[in-house]
């Protein structure tokens, strides 16, 4: 009786708080059994792009098929939807930093099933300013522990952003691949498949990031927590309901 007062006050103390409920959770858990089962899954994408597809037996979206994007595959998590968007959110804009190692062991862990060939993770770098007034770049701490994780080169420098671009969320979504065209390019070359690592992205951006990048296709891939919908902003400034959730 003594032995279990014991046991149950220490998963008491060592205990986390659900981050989507902030209910007490058992140690090593980062959501309760309901919050966990209840996140918007992204279970049936396009292997190219992460887009979410409809139809049963689908494997490439039909924008891929069409014009098939710069890189093999993207890997991606969940819908960016709630809890899932606002936890992006804290990690990106407000420093609550523990949420990339909650994210990466996520990722790492799906990645570890498609990344064998993969020889280093490119984070997406921020400009120089906006990553002066934050303090840091967010998809860089994202790539800390998949990289150790999966045995990586986590590599910062060869990917770079060299001109200042507008928020993506600010732009409607004709203007987005405007927005980041040679935006990145890449300093010096290497050898072998990389992953390139956002926040979270749409297709927009992981072409232009990609192109920009100038590798081979075959040699690109590219994850994320969380697929943003396509025009999910523009619905956004419209009051309409993203038409994925």
């Amino acid at each position: 009786m003594i032995y279990q007062s014991l046991k149950d006050a220490q998963n008491w103390l060592f205990s986390r708080t659900c981050l989507a409920c902030l209910d007490r959770v058992k140690t090593g858990k980062d959501f309760c059994p309901g919050c966990e089962r209840s996140l918007p899954y992204l279970s049936n994408a396009c292997q190219r792009c992460a887009a979410a597809l409809t139809g049963p037996g689908e494997n490439i979206c039909g924008q891929c098929q069409g014009e098939p994007p710069p890189f093999r595959r993207t890997l991606a998590l969940f819908h960016y939807a709630e809890p899932v968007s606002r936890l992006i959110q804290d990690l990106k804009y407000h420093g609550q930093l523990h949420l990339a190692r909650m994210f990466g062991e996520l990722l790492a862990e799906r990645l570890s099933a498609h990344a064998t060939l993969a020889q280093r993770i490119l984070p997406v770098p921020l400009r120089a300013g906006r990553l002066r007034e934050r303090g840091y770049n967010q998809s860089l701490e994202l790539a800390r522990p998949i990289a150790r994780r999966l045995g990586l080169a986590l590599d910062y420098r060869s990917l770079e952003r060299v001109r200042a671009t507008a928020p993506q969320t600010e732009l409607p979504l004709a203007e987005r691949a405007r927005n980041v065209r040679k935006a990145f390019a890449m300093r010096g070359g290497f050898d072998g498949e990389c992953v390139a690592l956002n926040i979270a992205s749409t297709q927009v951006e992981e072409r232009g990031m990609v192109l920009a990048a100038g590798r081979a296709p075959d040699s690109m891939r590219t994850a994320t927590p969380a697929r943003i919908a396509d025009g999910y902003n523009d619905a956004l400034r419209k009051r309409e309901p993203p038409f994925l959730m």
